[in-house]
């Protein structure tokens, strides 16, 4: 009797373990793609922003997406014709700030060259390509690519 009692107890336990694992699991999961806030959707439209803004928006703690942009630039083009080729399914507003205010604002710890593309969660900055990070090459490219990054990341 008491055996069983005490093998009836290791499986609850194990049954417990295994749900909140699972539970865990999920929940990361889940919390690794997210919503951009509502006004970013239903088209698609690059709006440039300054410092302050971009600050205003940290501090409101919104979700967005902003191209870190220089004039002259030799890649920058490309990356802003990526951003405009995307599909219906993935249609949304996105800020466009230049280097020289962004390299002054809290974007600078995460960017550190030109162009760039950072996703903004909640005021933090989530992720971000390098374009000094040889992996990050392909969403330079090509606008596929580049949408698939942003779909990790974003829910449409």
């Amino acid at each position: 009797m008491k055996k069983s009692i005490k093998i009836l107890i290791a499986s609850l336990v194990g049954i417990i373990i295994i749900s909140g694992s699972i539970v865990f699991a999920v929940s990361i999961l889940s919390d690794h793609k997210f919503r951009l806030d509502d006004e970013y959707y239903a088209e698609s439209k690059e709006m440039n922003i300054k410092k302050d803004e971009y600050e205003k928006l940290i501090s409101d703690k919104k979700s967005f997406i902003i191209l870190v942009d220089k004039p002259g630039c030799i890649t920058t083009p490309g990356m802003r014709k990526n951003m405009s080729e995307f599909p219906e399914d993935t249609q949304f507003k996105y800020y466009r700030i230049m280097w020289d205010e962004a390299k002054e604002s809290s974007l600078h710890k995460y960017v550190k060259f030109v162009p760039s593309v950072a996703i903004i969660y909640k005021g933090e900055v989530k992720e971000w390509l390098q374009a000094d990070r040889d992996e990050d090459t392909k969403y330079f490219e090509n606008a596929d690519d580049l949408k698939d990054w942003i779909h990790k990341y974003i829910e449409f």
